[in-house]
């Protein structure tokens, strides 16, 4: 079968490799829609892959339809569209018996190192991993359902109240994720902070009422004006750079929190009484909790996280050209590679 893997920094093929059949309790899964993440473009330009393991399926955010299974699965049948969480759990550690199987060590995710990926034609998983896309949820949508958790996790890691001013910081996929997630649970009113006019564009036309661009605006004195001088309760760091990170402290409220849900390539220097003044917190979310993917996927069943005007389709051929290059540029928000022709 044809599999793309990463050899190395910035080495990436198609290959023939060797099919997969499923073992007992397993789902062999044939991918339809493989989206290409920040952590895939980490992986490739900053060479965070470990030569030792040779070389890597990609693929941890995925749909696709279910073409055999294992002895004993018994949730999923052949035939059966769906999505998948990528990620392993040992379900023995303190971690995972205190329900936080999400931060189980060593992190082990599908298409992330571990064996498989969706960027092949067939890729076996454990029954676990394996969710039945609801009617009305397509292949399309079954492959964001990954990374909108992500986002999700942002928000359940704010604690966010009904009545909270909220402000995101970057337009990518995971700034997009939030700012559906939050309108999903009723948030209006959220601000959003972008650079790119391609990416401020999409946001609006997703509904987004107030957009930013920080090189024109002051983002903490606009904030503070749009809510009464105190500022910002959330402000969600989505872009993974040191101006977004001080920018998003500067605009928060008295004891506001800073969520960052991006991940970052260089250092940033900051001064912690930057939060002490002002009781501030700056909390982290990494992948999503249990409940949050199957939370993602309700909200899709019940028509949010639309895919239209910010999701572009590319050929598996095509996945470095037309998919990693312009990614890295700016130039394209969310890729999904067509695993199935």
């Amino acid at each position: 079968m044809r599999a793309v893997r990463l050899h190395g920094k910035e080495d990436i093929r198609i290959d023939d490799v060797a099919d997969v059949a499923p073992g007992p309790g397993q789902v062999r899964v044939a991918p339809a829609h493989n989206g290409i993440c920040g952590s895939d473009l980490h992986m490739y330009f900053q060479g965070t892959f470990q030569a030792d393991r040779g070389p890597i399926v990609l693929g941890h955010e995925f749909a696709g339809i279910v073409d055999a299974v294992g002895d004993g699965v018994t949730s999923v049948a052949v035939g059966t569209p769906v999505t998948v969480r990528p990620f392993h759990r040992c379900g023995t550690c303190y971690r995972c018996e205190q329900g936080m199987t999400h931060l189980c060590k060593p992190l082990s995710c599908v298409g992330c190192g571990a064996e498989g990926g969706g960027l092949a034609e067939h890729v076996v998983l454990p029954e676990h991993m394996v969710f039945a896309l609801p009617d009305g949820v397509s292949l399309e949508q079954g492959a964001l359902v990954e990374p909108m958790a992500v986002s999700y996790q942002g928000i359940l890691r704010a604690g966010i109240t009904p009545e909270a001013n909220s402000v995101i910081f970057g337009a990518g996929p995971i700034g997009i994720g939030t700012f559906l997630g939050l309108r999903a649970l009723g948030h209006d009113g959220v601000v959003v902070v972008e650079p790119s006019p391609v990416r401020r564009a999409a946001i609006e036309a997703l509904g987004a009422a107030t957009v930013l661009d920080p090189a024109v605006h002051d983002v903490p004195a606009e904030v503070r004006a749009r809510t009464g001088g105190r500022g910002a309760d959330v402000a969600f760091e989505c872009a993974g750079v040191t101006a977004s990170f001080h920018a998003g402290i500067g605009s928060l409220a008295a004891r506001g929190r800073l969520v960052i849900v991006a991940v970052y390539e260089d250092l940033v220097t900051w001064h912690p009484n930057q939060l002490m003044m002002d009781e501030l917190e700056v909390r982290t979310a990494l992948a999503y909790e249990p409940g949050a993917f199957e939370a993602v996927l309700d909200l899709m069943a019940r028509g949010h996280y639309r895919p239209d005007g910010w999701v572009e389709h590319i050929p598996l051929d095509a996945v470095v050209d037309e998919g990693f290059l312009p990614l890295r540029r700016g130039e394209r928000l969310k890729v999904l590679v067509d695993v199935t022709p």
